[in-house]
């Protein structure tokens, strides 16, 4: 409790996070990640083609190297808990090693009208767009969905 105390008033108190460091999860706004602008929304633009590793939680990266600046978007779905109850959060972004990595989570909805929550899992869509604005576009990228890789694939 007192580890996601400080984590909540480190996330509000700064508006941009260090590479690594836990990006604020309540946001879409963009933040800054070692010279690329890392925006996140809860929702994606249309079907997600790739199969779960093993599980039910899929991402994919759409390329979007020639527009200007060049950018990847990671577009995925997180299988959890129903969604008036939870919501899918970015909770860590890093740019390293030529290694773009991303860990997202669920997390209990601040914003449910709900009293009691059923136990059925929903998908908990997501899309992360990262504009390489001053850094080279990275070699790899790595997504996580908690603790289990639920992606690495090679640019």
């Amino acid at each position: 409790m007192r580890r996601r105390a400080l984590l909540a008033f480190a996330a509000a108190a700064s508006t941009a996070s260090l590479a690594g460091c836990p990006t604020p999860p309540w946001t879409d706004d963009p933040t800054e990640i070692g010279g690329a602008e890392v925006t996140f929304r809860r929702g994606y633009d249309g079907e997600i083609d790739a199969t779960g590793s093993g599980g039910n939680d899929v991402a994919e990266v759409r390329r979007r190297l020639d527009e200007d600046p060049p950018r990847l978007v990671v577009a995925g779905s997180l299988l959890d808990g129903p969604r008036r109850c939870e919501r899918v959060a970015l909770f860590e972004a890093g740019l390293d090693d030529g290694t773009l990595r991303l860990r997202i989570r669920s997390e209990d909805d601040p914003d449910s009208d709900v009293d009691r929550c059923s136990d059925v899992a929903e998908p908990h869509p997501y899309s992360v767009a990262v504009a390489f604005t001053e850094a080279a576009v990275p070699k790899r990228v790595e997504v996580r969905h908690g603790d289990e890789t639920v992606l690495e694939e090679r640019i």
